[in-house]
């Protein structure tokens, strides 16, 4: 009897194990998929492109983006419209990693469809999708330009201003970073000369009280093309052309001269 009862005993503590080694295993499995639900999610952009993209055809450009998710997500580029963007051979390409490439080119391979075109960056995957800001894209095509300083008239002890005239076709991507003289000397944007030589932020020399000395020698400015990189002095130089005051001379009567 008592034989029976150990037995009857040990068989129910046999089958509460069970029970729970099979709780046990039902609830890993379910959060094992409470997991994996929790780890989808819809695209999230990590690099989203900047809403200008200027570039030069001599250089190219190459405009990123990327976004992540679970799954990972596709990255397509689409137009304003909402149509997707394909590959033009040697003008655009999308790379597998989500970017939007434009390789330099030739003046006569410029296409508007291309080089002058509104942009956006899509990335979706099964849980949803997510759109870039638009991007304005526009390429230059590099031009030969030449930069030009004038003869500047002032009288002795004024104020001169030297202006660098840029051709108007090249004035949204050019600069002018510095001014040089036939002396040697370069006046640039943050300097200041003790207050005689400066040069304004819109890139004009200002000379204070000029004098004789400022007239022995020409100036020239120096530009940088923003998109390119490259810098050039003007073709021309500029000189101060100084006349003494009206008056200057101490009035004479008659009576002073017998």
């Amino acid at each position: 009897m008592t034989l029976d009862r150990g037995r009857q005993a040990a068989s129910t503590m046999f089958a509460l194990s069970a029970m729970l080694l099979l709780s046990g295993f039902n609830c890993l499995n379910g959060a094992h998929a409470a997991t994996k639900v929790d780890d989808s999610k819809g695209p999230v952009f990590l690099k989203e492109p900047t809403n200008r993209i200027d570039f030069s055809n001599s250089t190219g450009a190459v405009v990123e983006c990327s976004a992540t998710g679970n799954p990972p997500p596709e990255m397509i580029w689409i137009r304003s419209d909402g149509t997707a963007v394909g590959e033009v051979p040697g003008l655009r390409q999308i790379l597998s990693n989500g970017n939007l490439v434009f390789p330099p080119f030739r003046a006569e391979d410029y296409r508007q469809d291309v080089h002058a075109q509104v942009y956006a960056c899509m990335a979706k995957n099964q849980f949803g999708s997510v759109i870039s800001r638009d991007v304005n894209v526009r390429a230059v095509v590099n031009q030969y330009y030449e930069a030009q300083v004038y003869d500047v008239f002032v009288i002795k002890g004024n104020t001169a201003l030297f202006k660098c005239q840029i051709p108007s076709f090249v004035a949204d991507h050019v600069e002018i970073i510095e001014w040089v003289t036939t002396d040697g000397q370069t006046y640039g944007l943050d300097d200041s000369f003790d207050g005689k030589y400066m040069v304004l932020p819109s890139g004009e020399l200002h000379i204070r009280e000029v004098g004789p000395e400022d007239g022995y020698k020409s100036y020239q400015c120096r530009t940088k093309h923003r998109l390119t990189g490259e810098t050039r002095l003007s073709a021309t130089k500029g000189r101060l052309v100084i006349t003494e005051p009206i008056g200057s001379k101490a009035p004479t009567f008659p009576s002073d001269e017998n």
